[in-house]
């Protein structure tokens, strides 16, 4: 009975995965090998879309070339950052940890947002940067300006990773380092490293990710730039679903999946890994300590890089709607305005609305469903090493994997256009980190709690009901932040399933189901451009994520090893 407990706990989420993943990912594959007529019928083509791709689509090449860069120059470049940032928090306190953490938790579009209005070559610091011949080309147009936003956001990511391994190093290492004459530069290639070099690796590939499936920075620059100029995979992709060439869709979708595949098996490979490289230090490199002075250099340029868009963001919100678009911009405003908030709020409330009661909803059922898998896996062995192999490897899987067949499903169910639709898809994108957060949390559980209340005539459901939840509180908050921050910026999903904004007028229908970061999109576009109100937006979308972070960061700190 004990047994079959355990099973039935976890059931809800295992069902709901397999059932809502396996099936896509199949059906894509199947999908891909044919194409969608005009009559709206699909005719079977074998191989065409793939050979289409690789060796008649005009733009293909062009494609092809902006996924290689985005994939190899972010992590490249993020890695690069971290390592010597991973360093300096080492030396000076973890402290230091969450204000360097707050791009991995602004939503992807505003992130993207930020940029673009800064770099704007007309009224952005843009001008400067082109008027003093620091930039010869708009920044607007250049898909480094991609690989910008995204090494943005995933740097905190590989900041934190490899910082935890350098944490995780032995003491007895580290002193038999000292007794030997080792420190600084000399110490790190030699000792650091080998020890540091899995989690160095684990950062490249979860960055790799990022570049490779990067969406919302390319959404943002096409509204600027037009379409074509900054496309990948993923975008042209998503593009090719909107025309409703399902096929041709589903044929980049498994390109991109079998790639995914690949950097996901490295991901887990070296996830698992006890070390990689080993270095020998040449004999010139300096064996003392760097100085204090020099790590406080690298975090505060770091702190400038993460704050400089956001703090421009800020400045252009609050400026009068003239003073936004002069030439030459000013940086301050001469008085400080609201009318682009009353702007942001007053035409973006239905898409708010729709945000808080996605994120709410999704974050509450992710958090039970993730707790009641994980618990099981982790302190029962439910499923194995392959459950959790494969819990990883959906962490590292698009969402754009799922659109084409799920978009079939919610149609063919009603649902498209409403707050079901979100309701029924969301924890694709966040289960899987909830499952793998805290799986992670329950290492460290004592399960003789569970045992006692076992002992004392309890059943395994009332005993994880009455006494695990209650102690899980602090690993089920940093779920539900991860949960809420995905649900929240989540883009690809409405953007697929809705079309029009939450109806207010009937509010119990829920039907229009348009998000926050939709409205944002919709601000940026060349039509209805307000650069004040979009501002507005932006800052508004992100004040809920960072209050959830700021009201659970010391668990966040304990759960990832950075307090």
């Amino acid at each position: 009975m004990r047994d079959k407990q355990i099973l039935f706990l976890a059931l809800p989420a295992l069902i709901y995965l397999f059932a809502l993943t396996v099936y896509p990912i199949a059906d894509n594959a199947l999908l891909s090998l044919y194409e969608r007529t005009y009559e709206g019928a699909f005719k079977w083509v074998g191989l065409g879309n793939y050979l289409w791709l690789f060796q008649k689509d005009p733009y293909g090449p062009l494609i092809i070339g902006n996924t290689i860069l985005y994939s190899v120059a972010t992590p490249a470049i993020s890695v690069a950052l971290a390592v010597p940032i991973a360093l300096a928090l080492r030396r000076l306190g973890g402290r230091w940890l969450l204000p360097l953490m707050v791009p991995a938790f602004i939503p992807p579009v505003t992130a993207a947002m930020a940029w673009y209005l800064m770099l704007n070559p007309l009224y952005g610091l843009g001008y400067y940067l082109m008027k003093a011949g620091l930039m010869g080309t708009n920044p607007i147009s250049s898909v480094w300006t991609v690989v910008l936003v995204d090494v943005w956001r995933s740097l905190p990511t590989a900041v934190l990773v490899i910082y935890s391994g350098l944490r995780a190093i032995p003491k007895a290492v580290e002193e038999a380092a000292l007794a030997d004459g080792l420190a600084g530069p000399r110490k790190f290639i030699a000792v650091d490293l080998p020890l540091a070099s899995p989690q160095i690796l684990t950062a490249f590939i979860l960055t790799a990710l990022t570049g490779f499936f990067t969406f919302d920075p390319i959404y943002i620059g096409t509204a600027q730039v037009g379409p074509r100029i900054l496309d990948n995979l993923a975008y042209y992709s998503y593009e090719a679903f909107s025309a409703g060439e399902f096929g041709y869709s589903a044929a980049l979708i498994v390109v991109m999946t079998a790639i995914g595949t690949g950097l996901s098996l490295a991901y887990m490979k070296a996830f698992s890994a006890r070390s990689f490289v080993k270095l020998p230090a040449p004999v010139w490199m300096p064996r003392r300590e760097a100085p204090k002075a020099l790590h406080y250099a690298v975090l505060a340029l770091d702190l400038a890089f993460v704050f400089l868009p956001l703090g421009w963001l800020l400045l252009m919100s609050l400026k009068p709607p003239g003073e936004i678009i002069q030439i030459p911009p000013s940086v301050l405003p001469s008085r400080l305005d609201l009318t682009n908030y009353v702007q942001a709020l007053g035409g973006g409330l239905p898409y708010f609305l729709m945000s808080i009661y996605i994120s709410a909803i999704n974050s509450a059922v992710t958090i039970l469903l993730a707790a009641m898998a994980a618990y099981q896996m982790r302190v029962h062995g439910l499923g194995g090493g392959k459950l959790v192999a494969y819990i990883l490897y959906l962490m590292s899987t698009p969402t754009l994997v799922y659109i084409v067949p799920l978009y079939l499903v919610v149609r063919g169910l009603n649902i498209l256009n409403t707050l079901w639709a979100l309701v029924l898809t969301y924890p694709i994108m966040t289960l899987p980190y909830g499952i793998w957060i805290l799986y992670n949390y329950y290492s460290s559980f004592d399960r003789r709690t569970e045992e006692a209340a076992l002992a004392d005539g309890m059943s395994r459901l009332k005993a994880f009901a009455k006494v695990v939840i209650p102690l899980s509180r602090s690993g089920m908050g940093v779920a539900g932040l991860y949960a809420f921050l995905f649900s929240w910026g989540a883009l690809i999903f409405p953007l697929a399933f809705t079309y029009t904004p939450y109806n207010l007028a009937d509010p119990l229908r829920f039907s229009g189901a348009q998000t926050f970061s939709i409205y944002i999109g919709e601000l940026m576009s060349p039509v209805a451009m307000s650069y004040g109100g979009v501002a507005a937006t932006g800052i508004l979308s992100a004040i809920p994520p960072l209050i959830y972070l700021t009201a659970v960061r010391r668990n966040l700190e304990k759960i990832w090893g950075a307090g």
